[in-house]
């Protein structure tokens, strides 16, 4: 999953960066090249607890990932570009970290 994590990850800072930096507002159609590889990354939170996690806590983490799954399936939708990048620079990102360690780049769980 850090693979994975650290792949959508890079691309996300592509389309996000490339927005705030050099207004490249093909954030839509490069968020929706990613859909296969957010819905495996997030199918992977909703098959069970893997993490340890006492029960309330993984149900608050099955409703996260479900959110920001919504959103970014909204975001499509109506075509809102402010809520994909939302979604991924905020939302699925916080996702990400949970394989990703920003401060030394190791993986914090298998």
């Amino acid at each position: 999953m850090e693979k994975l994590a650290k792949k959508i990850r890079n691309k996300i800072d592509t389309i996000c960066g490339g927005y705030h930096y050099y207004k490249d507002e093909s954030v839509l159609k490069k968020g929706r090249e990613l859909a296969e590889e957010i819905g495996q990354y997030g199918s992977h939170f909703l098959q069970g607890n893997r993490f340890g996690l006492e029960e309330a806590e993984y149900i608050e983490l099955q409703l996260y990932v479900m959110q920001v799954l919504e959103d970014y399936m909204e975001a499509l939708k109506q075509q809102d570009l402010v809520l994909m990048l939302d979604t991924l620079d905020y939302g699925l990102r916080e996702l990400l970290n949970i394989y990703i360690d920003q401060n030394a780049g190791e993986q914090k769980h298998e």
